[in-house]
């Protein structure tokens, strides 16, 4: 099930659409037509073949030329214990227009197993704005796939922020694709994870064409019995001179059972670039925590002092 998004009169009046993928079949054909699972194909992966099998949740929002739209559209996804959603989510916004979408994703704690397959595909085009957030805020049982791509054309700007924080078993693929000369994308996550929850993530930062920059920051912290696993990789093609990409994943472990993974990597096919990738998995440093707790403050709120301090720098970019 899902809340779809409510638009201003005035935003209505300048052409911009959020509507569902019902409603849209029926009055935007065309549009739909052109962008429906259009960069993210059916048959990619067993993910997205699920979901094409499944679908019938799903959001179109459309910015026409020159238009910025303010305020944020939300759109709000929930699912029941022992339930399934597929739901998928179309952003296309024309050259010079500015759009923020926020895609919620929350429930109940469940006892039965509950699953969601969602697919998001995002265009922008010439000198175009896209900020797109998806916070992941199921409850304990539900099963969480998503694949995020994002197409960038020339002078675009693409932001992602991808907060995982619910679910039992998350796995999350976000690819930026920077199909134009001059266009930039910043990639940010956020997890947290607590209990026996597994999280598994993807990035691609595909610098497809000259002069094109990408920015990636994913930072977790991880108690109890928690697992995450990030792959993340830069591709340049061949021609993309110039291309300067960067990508850090930083992990902070706040028990002896729990475990991070992290696997940075590289493909480059073009001779002048400038392409660094990092990644440090660590505990709490027990100095930090003394020189806390000797000030009188406890244990737990130490932690959580320290954690929010090593999730400051992706929080101040938010």
């Amino acid at each position: 099930r899902q809340s779809a998004p409510t638009l201003l009169d005035d935003l209505v009046a300048k052409g911009v659409i959020a509507t569902d993928i019902q409603t849209a079949a029926r009055d935007h054909p065309d549009l739909l037509k052109e962008h429906f699972f259009t960069e993210v194909l059916v048959d990619e992966h067993k993910f997205t073949a699920l979901h094409g099998a499944f679908h019938a949740d799903g959001v179109l929002v459309y910015v026409p030329r020159g238009v910025e739209v303010e305020v944020p559209i939300e759109v709000i996804r929930r699912v029941d214990a022992g339930g399934s959603t597929f739901p998928h989510t179309t952003v296309v916004v024309e050259e010079q227009a500015v759009l923020t979408v926020v895609d919620r994703f929350r429930s109940e704690n469940f006892e039965d197993p509950s699953l969601c397959a969602s697919v998001v595909e995002v265009e922008a085009r010439r000198g175009a704005t896209v900020n797109y957030i998806s916070l992941q805020e199921w409850g304990q049982g539900v099963h969480h796939f998503q694949t995020q791509r994002f197409t960038g054309r020339r002078d675009t700007t693409l932001r992602s922020l991808a907060v995982n924080l619910g679910s039992a078993f998350a796995r999350t693929q976000v690819e930026s694709v920077l199909r134009g000369e001059g266009s930039f994308s910043e990639m940010l996550g956020l997890y947290f994870a607590e209990s026996n929850q597994h999280f598994a993530q993807r990035t691609l930062q595909h610098h497809d064409a000259p002069h094109a920059t990408s920015d990636l920051l994913y930072k977790g912290a991880l108690k109890e019995h928690s697992r995450s696993e990030y792959s993340g990789l830069i591709k340049v093609a061949k021609g993309a001179q110039g291309t300067d990409a960067y990508q850090a994943n930083r992990n902070i472990v706040l028990s002896d059972e729990a475990l991070a993974h992290s696997i940075p990597q590289l493909e480059i096919e073009a001779n002048e670039v400038r392409c660094t990738h990092g990644a440090t998995v660590a505990p709490v440093e027990e100095e930090h925590l003394f020189y806390l707790m000797s000030r009188g403050i406890d244990k737990v709120t130490a932690q959580k002092l320290i954690v929010f301090g090593f999730f400051r720098d992706v929080l101040d970019r938010i």
